[in-house]
């Protein structure tokens, strides 16, 4: 049993190294993106206050994730379940985006009450872009791969994202 904690430590630990060379050669590759570049000045410039650009990317893609895949545009709520985020910091990201002409809130047809939010046509149009250069990118990346290399690498890289635990 030791022999195979040994083991499974030393391929984390070389899984750990493949991803930190990939992450540093991936940036490296081209610079970025225009359509990365006009997002990233348009939510510099519409926000507000301090704090870290970066550290709200990971929420972007979720966000971004969650609006484009959803038929019924969710309540300021459901967007902070889906979030795991309190309401009032749904809201301020919210806001953010909004300035951002990234999401705009629609009214709810059955319950005026009701604050909804969507991708505007510009979102939706970022993140088309920004899902066919990744989708265009990995094509590159792939085509060192043999069909039947794909098909495995496929099969492991839906394996280990299955088994990765939610974050709390």
């Amino acid at each position: 049993m030791e022999e195979n904690l040994e083991l499974t430590d030393q391929t984390a630990g070389q899984v750990l190294e493949l991803l930190q060379l990939f992450a540093l050669r991936h940036y490296r590759l081209a610079a970025p993106p225009e359509h990365v570049i006009r997002l990233q000045q348009q939510l510099e410039s519409s926000r507000r206050g301090r704090g870290d650009l970066l550290s709200n990317y990971p929420i972007l893609l979720q966000i971004f994730s969650f609006l484009a895949h959803v038929e019924m545009p969710p309540t300021m709520s459901d967007l902070g379940v889906a979030l795991e985020m309190p309401l009032s910091s749904t809201t301020r990201i919210a806001d953010w985006l909004v300035r951002a002409n990234i999401i705009e809130r629609v009214g709810d047809p059955g319950d005026r009450r009701i604050v909804r939010v969507r991708l505007t046509d510009y979102g939706r149009e970022v993140y088309q872009t920004g899902m066919e250069f990744n989708k265009q990118q990995l094509m590159n990346l792939l085509v060192i791969y043999t069909p039947e290399e794909q098909e495995q690498l496929l099969r492991l890289i839906h394996k280990l994202a299955h088994h990765i635990p939610a974050e709390k």
